[in-house]
């Protein structure tokens, strides 16, 4: 695990939440909101964005007609289609990331003078190299049947597969991390480890 270091009486400890594709990042990052811990979602922040006009004119530029329906963009053929194609992930990925980045920075400008702890989901956090935009690194882990098993019906294996392998390999990202939460058990297993995390990083407030 990484050794990142938090000198005590820190104001504001960030902290970001990774993992794969489904193995619970959202449902973690839930966890802390539950906590009482503010949570930024690079998730929320992409739909919202999907939603801006001068988004959907470059993506419908770029990727044509098809991925837009009314005026709107089709998130699953965008998605199929970006995850089938590695550059036209890249051309993707030129678009959003900067675009939700600058939209993070926006949203940790109202907790720069409180003494808190804030969670920041970004699924592709080692990928865009965002390791220092956090003080923190937890990396959400489960077993890949687990995670088959529970995408089951949602996706096809193939496009879960398609997915896992435009990421980072989620052992190379447990050995990057400061904390890693097994979410490969109950919902109440997961959270207790959530609650023991939190009061360890309440410590490094102060």
């Amino acid at each position: 695990m990484g050794s990142r270091n938090i000198k005590k009486q820190r104001k504001l400890i960030k902290i970001g939440i990774t993992g794969i594709f489904g193995s619970g990042k959202t449902t973690v990052s839930s966890m802390f909101k539950k906590s009482g811990i503010s949570v930024i979602s690079c998730d929320a922040i992409v739909h919202q964005l999907l939603k801006k006009e001068k988004i959907i004119n470059k993506i419908k530029n770029i990727f044509g007609e098809d991925v837009i329906r009314k005026g709107k963009v089709e998130r699953k053929t965008l998605s199929n289609m970006v995850f089938s194609d590695r550059c036209a992930r890249r051309k993707l990925e030129g678009i959003l990331h900067p675009e939700v980045f600058k939209e993070i920075n926006k949203k940790l400008l109202d907790y720069r003078d409180k003494k808190s702890i804030i969670a920041i989901e970004i699924p592709l956090l080692f990928e865009t190299k965002s390791e220092k935009l956090v003080d923190k690194i937890v990396v959400v882990s489960s077993t890949r049947q687990k995670i088959l098993q529970r995408l089951e019906g949602k996706f096809k294996r193939e496009d879960i597969i398609k997915r896992w392998k435009s990421q980072i390999p989620l052992k190379e990202k447990e050995q990057k991390a400061d904390y890693v939460i097994n979410n490969s058990g109950s919902y109440s297993e997961t959270f207790r480890q959530v609650q023991t995390l939190i009061k360890r990083l309440e410590t490094l407030i102060g």
